[in-house]
C-alpha cells in the first residue's frame, strides 16, 4: 500500500514527507501500521506500507455486519496507547475511521501520520498555519476549533483521546459522527459550543457493544476540559472490561427448559 504526497519540488511536500516520515518510521506496534520506506515514480513521492486487504474500518463495518466492534476499538486503542507512551510520544492527530486500515485477518492498524507530531517539552517544529488547522471537524476537539493562536490549535495527546471518542461511534454506528447534519461548518459551530452527538438507538446497536458503559466512556472521551478525559490506558482497561463481561454472559450456561419450568412453578 502506498499514499501518495504531492508534486517533488512542492515545500510543502518536503515538509510532510519529512515530518511523516520522520515519526512513523519509529513505531513498530501490532495495532500501527508499518512503515515500509519511500517510493519515487515520476516525480510523485509515496510512503509505502504493506497492502491491508480490508480496506479502512468504517467500510469494514458497513461491509461486515458482524464485524466485532469492541475488539476493533480495544486494538486501536492499544495502538494508541502505544504512541502516547513512547519514548518519546507521538500525537496522532487525525485519528478517525478512514485512517484505521483493516488487514486480511481483521485486525486494526493505525496508519496515517501527515498530521502527527512528537510531544516533547519546548518541542517547537513552525509549523504552518494550514497545517495545524487541517482535520476534520467532526472528529476534532473543541478547543482546537476554537483556537485563536498557533499555540492554542496544537493537538494534544487529550485531543487524540476525543478523536477516540468519535471513533467508537464512528465503529458502533457504522456512520461518521453527526451523519445526521449534511454540511461539516454546522459540525464545527455546534463542536465549538460543546454539543455532543445524539445518543444512537436503532435496533441492534447494544448488539454491536454500545451499552450505557460504553456511551458513558465516549462522553468521558469527549469532555470538554481536556484534563477531565482519560488516557489511552484508562481507554483500554475500560474496553478490556466490557470485552471480559460480554465473554462471561455468552459463555455463561443457560438453564434447561425444564429447569425453567420447575422455577416458574415454584415461584
Amino acid at each position: 500500500m502506498s499514499f501518495p504526497l504531492a508534486d517533488e519540488g512542492s515545500p510543502s511536500f518536503l515538509k510532510r514527507l519529512e515530518r511523516e516520515a520522520k515519526v512513523w518510521s519509529r513505531l513498530n506496534h501490532p495495532n500501527v501500521l508499518p512503515f515500509l520506506g519511500l517510493c519515487v515514480l515520476d516525480s510523485m513521492s509515496f510512503l509505502v506500507s504493506p497492502w491491508m486487504e480490508n480496506g479502512h474500518a468504517l467500510e469494514f463495518v458497513q461491509r461486515n455486519p458482524d464485524a466485532d466492534c469492541l475488539q476493533l476499538l480495544a486494538q486501536v486503542a492499544k495502538g494508541l496507547e502505544y504512541l502516547h507512551t513512547f519514548e518519546s510520544p507521538v500525537i496522532h492527530g487525525d485519528l478517525r475511521g478512514p485512517n484505521i486500515l483493516i488487514s486480511e485477518l481483521g485486525n486494526a492498524y493505525i496508519a496515517d501520520f501527515g498530521l502527527s507530531e512528537l510531544d516533547i517539552e519546548d518541542y517547537d517544529p513552525k509549523y504552518s498555519t494550514p497545517w495545524l488547522t487541517a482535520g476534520h471537524p467532526r472528529w476534532q476537539a473543541p478547543e482546537t476549533l476554537k483556537a485563536s493562536t498557533k499555540k492554542e490549535a496544537r493537538r494534544t495527546l487529550a485531543t487524540d483521546i476525543f478523536a477516540f471518542g468519535r471513533v467508537m461511534l464512528e465503529l458502533f454506528t457504522k456512520e461518521f459522527p453527526f451523519s445526521y447534519i449534511a454540511m461539516d461548518i454546522m459540525v464545527a459551530v455546534m463542536a465549538m459550543e460543546g454539543k455532543l452527538p445524539e445518543r444512537p438507538h436503532e435496533d441492534g446497536i447494544e448488539d454491536r457493544g454500545l451499552n450505557d458503559g460504553m456511551w458513558e466512556l465516549m462522553l468521558d472521551c469527549w469532555a470538554v476540559d481536556p484534563s477531565q478525559r482519560p488516557d489511552a490506558k484508562s481507554v483500554i482497561v475500560r474496553l478490556n472490561t466490557a470485552l471480559k463481561t460480554r465473554s462471561e454472559r455468552v459463555s455463561s450456561p443457560r438453564p434447561t427448559k425444564r429447569l425453567r419450568m420447575q422455577e416458574e412453578l415454584s415461584e
